[in-house]
């Protein structure tokens, strides 16, 4: 299932427009999975008090959140399918310490490519979408691995 080398290149030419301005594009992903997923809130006690949109978007707390996740993930995405030292910490914390079930990645990973569409449409075409949701789903199920190893039926 891996990508062609043209895929990653589209995947990290997008990447490369979301880069630099990580805080804002991980608020708004994280804002919206929770609006999409109001389930997902469930994982992140820190959060569950913001209640409203406006609420949301004045917290630093999710800004400083959301810049992690994508830090994270852009650090995943530029190994381009040999993540494994990405991966394995990250599944461990997601496994055992968050318990993060493997769908809400699903959930995070449609809103991902959903703010990158809107953000960048001119630059996130048909292909370069198609890339990236398979660059996403290699991660989940990367993931989906390491939690099975790890005991986590996540």
């Amino acid at each position: 299932m891996g990508l062609s080398d043209q895929e990653w290149q589209r995947v990290l030419d997008i990447w490369g427009k979301v880069e630099p301005d990580l805080p804002s594009h991980g608020q708004e992903v994280i804002i919206r999975m929770f609006q999409s997923h109001p389930e997902t809130m469930e994982h992140f006690g820190k959060f569950k008090h913001l209640k409203t949109l406006d609420e949301m978007k004045s917290s630093e707390e999710l800004k400083k959140h959301g810049t992690t996740v994508l830090s994270a993930l852009g650090r995943i995405l530029k190994r381009k399918g040999n993540h494994e030292a990405e991966l394995k910490p990250l599944a461990h914390s997601h496994a055992t310490k968050h318990k993060i079930p493997i769908r809400h990645l699903e959930f995070i990973s449609e809103v991902i490519v959903a703010v990158i569409a809107d953000k960048y449409s001119a630059d996130f075409g048909a292909d370069s979408q198609a890339a990236m949701r398979k660059a996403l789903e290699m991660f989940r199920n990367d993931m989906a691995s390491k939690y099975k190893e790890l005991g986590f039926q996540g």
